[in-house]
């Protein structure tokens, strides 16, 4: 089983995509607003790198994996949710 974690801030549209596409998938992923949550934003600048949102964040078999483009971590979610459909 993947954990995932979404990062994001409220004002950013390729953010609203993603978080608009979890709802019709009705996925339920931790979400990470760094605007809010400076630990957050702390942790997706030491993980990832950069501080660019959207950011999904897979933990899986121990590894774990920063994916930035909105359409990228849409398509993941597609193809995870299909799997375990």
């Amino acid at each position: 089983m993947n954990k995932l974690a979404l990062y994001y801030f409220p004002s950013c549209p390729f953010c609203h995509y993603v978080l608009a596409s979890l709802d019709s998938m009705s996925l339920d992923i931790e979400l990470k607003n760094i605007n809010q949550d400076f630990d957050a934003r702390n942790e997706l600048m030491a993980g990832g790198g950069k501080t660019q949102v959207p950011c999904l964040k897979i933990e899986k078999d121990g590894d774990t994996q920063w994916m930035y483009e909105s359409r990228d971590i849409v398509d993941y979610l597609l193809k995870e949710n299909a799997q375990t459909a």
